[in-house]
């Protein structure tokens, strides 16, 4: 097959076959949409081809494996995997940025990561001016915009951290790590601490530190409500809950749920791949 350029005419051609359900054709399909590099979203807007719903989700299922290719060739990670991140948060958050474009659907226009932060974060200062730290993640946390499921099993989108920063459902850590990023942003210092199954921010309140519970509209945790939440861990758990997770370790805990939530939903080549970059990170001991 010729070498097809990336413009919005060969999506045109390309699109005219996806209702072949045929095995041969589907397969050549996906090769020739490999071109596109897993995401086809702004050239979409530019065919007069009528891409249904049903043709959207097929399309999308058809970029995925260029879009993991895309993943594997920009995951660059220090050889000495988390270690060498250290408390790099711009090396990190463009880490997140390749996450994110990999669970992005590839049909859909939207912002980058990095853009989506940024405008949030104006949009934050802007309606936050003069509250404190604590007031300012409240704020956020009650639906302007995250919005934090509770008591829902973990889906992968949840920690697409370009969908949450626009307003997508999202867990705790999503949360989380969006604000923790759009915090960076406005200069304000904050904590995120990682406890199994959930995850809590550090913040100046008026009275000095305290936490909030992104899974409840940032809800004040009391020291001793926090001590008592922890309280049945090992020691070392313990003390790994009270300090604050470095920005690797907030993205080793990401790649971590990810593959679980994939490999929960059944996505299974997906999960691999999550666990590959888990390796990348936290290389497994011969």
């Amino acid at each position: 097959m010729p070498t097809l350029l990336p413009t919005a005419d060969t999506l045109s051609t390309l699109l005219r076959l996806i209702d072949d359900e045929t095995p041969e054709v589907r397969q050549s399909l996906a090769e020739a949409l490999e071109v596109f590099e897993g995401d086809v979203s702004e050239l979409l807007t530019q065919t007069s081809y009528p891409a249904s719903d049903a043709d959207l989700k097929v399309l999308s299922d058809l970029l995925r494996s260029a879009r993991r290719e895309r993943l594997r060739r920009e995951w660059v990670v220090p050889s000495n995997g988390i270690n060498g991140l250290a408390d790099d948060w711009d090396r990190v958050e463009s880490l997140f940025r390749v996450l994110s474009d990999y669970l992005h659907d590839g049909t859909t226009v939207r912002q980058p990561l990095g853009d989506a932060l940024d405008l949030l974060a104006e949009e934050t200062e802007a309606m936050t001016e003069g509250r404190n730290t604590m007031e300012l993640c409240q704020y956020l946390l009650k639906g302007n915009p995250l919005k934090c499921e509770t008591r829902t099993d973990l889906q992968p989108e949840f920690l697409d951290l370009a969908r949450v920063a626009a307003g997508g459902s999202t867990c705790p850590l999503g949360a989380g790590v969006v604000i923790l990023l759009v915090l960076r942003r406005l200069r304000i210092e904050a904590d995120g601490l990682s406890l199994p199954g959930t995850f809590f921010l550090r913040v100046d309140g008026p009275d000095g530190p305290v936490i909030l519970d992104p899974e409840h509209g940032g809800e004040v945790l009391r020291p001793r409500d926090f001590e008592h939440r922890i309280r049945r861990y090992p020691k070392e758990i313990q003390t790994l809950c009270r300090r604050a997770a470095t920005p690797g370790e907030l993205l080793v805990r990401t790649t971590e749920e990810l593959a679980m939530a994939l490999a929960f939903r059944g996505d299974g080549v997906d999960g691999d791949l999550m666990e590959e970059l888990v390796e990348s990170l936290v290389p497994v001991p011969f």
